[in-house]
């Protein structure tokens, strides 16, 4: 077993679903679950719990990725249900993540905070697995998704949504898109050497694109269609890819400047 999917609103079942299984780490215990693809078994991690009862911003997220690792995880694709800051990216769309940016403020970020005496620092000029974006993009052409492709992900600590201003500072900085969920799940993943893909899920338009008010939308509802054909992608590319770590530099972008 060496695939994963993470997935966050709206999606919290899978076929033959099976679990709770629980992975004790050095950050807490992890509950996650696993289903059959065909012959192989795939392990699925619900980031906010089965009963969706965590917040963003407390999420352990040391422990969710130390637990992947140690269940001998290699690849993983994220969702993430996110805002749109483009007009012509709207409610229902798909975007693949190429890069962020960080306005998160009070989450644990790294493996590496000198507990053990280990300093190291981690290249982040290629965030998202290429291989594991090209992949997503050529299955999406086969099952017929539409997909953005050059997504730049913004993420705020949560849990209010962001005010107009905050939107507009974003855009203006390049983001496309705004979520609460994918930091730190990016670093830890490349740190701990593991191919990571995410694919944003547009459950409304950000503050001061449109005038309406996020808390009176259904934001599982929106993207329900559009979560389901992204699973099926995911699906194709784990049952038809042969997937490796030799074509990225996943699971080797640590620089070790001392090891304990």
């Amino acid at each position: 077993m060496d695939k994963a999917i993470i997935g966050g609103t709206g999606v919290g079942s899978l076929p033959n679903l099976k679990g709770p299984f629980i992975t004790q780490t050095p950050y807490g215990d992890v509950q996650t679950y696993r289903f059959l693809l065909g012959d192989e078994e795939i392990l699925f991690l619900p980031r906010h719990g089965q009963q969706h009862t965590c917040p963003p911003h407390a999420i352990n997220y040391r422990a969710q990725m130390a637990a992947l690792k140690q269940e001998g995880i290699a690849y993983i694709y994220a969702l993430a249900t996110s805002g749109s800051m483009r007009p012509e990216i709207g409610e229902g769309s798909v975007v693949l993540i190429e890069d962020f940016l960080d306005f998160t403020t009070n989450r644990s970020k790294t493996f590496f905070d000198g507990s053990d005496s280990v300093v190291a620092h981690t290249d982040m000029s290629d965030p998202y697995c290429r291989s594991l974006r090209s992949a997503f993009v050529q299955a999406a052409l086969q099952q017929g998704l539409a997909v953005h492709q050059g997504g730049i992900y913004a993420c705020t600590e949560g849990p209010r949504f962001e005010g107009k201003a905050e939107i507009a500072m974003m855009r203006k900085l390049g983001a496309t898109l705004v979520g609460m969920t994918g930091i730190p799940e990016v670093f830890l993943a490349k740190e701990a050497g593991i191919c990571y893909a995410a694919i944003a899920l547009i459950s409304n338009m950000a503050a001061g694109i449109t005038n309406e008010n996020l808390a009176h939308i259904d934001h599982g509802a929106r993207i329900t269609q559009a979560k389901q054909q992204v699973l099926d992608t995911i699906f194709q590319v784990f049952s038809s890819t042969l997937l490796s770590q030799e074509h990225c530099s996943c699971n080797h972008s640590v620089l070790y400047l001392s090891q304990h």
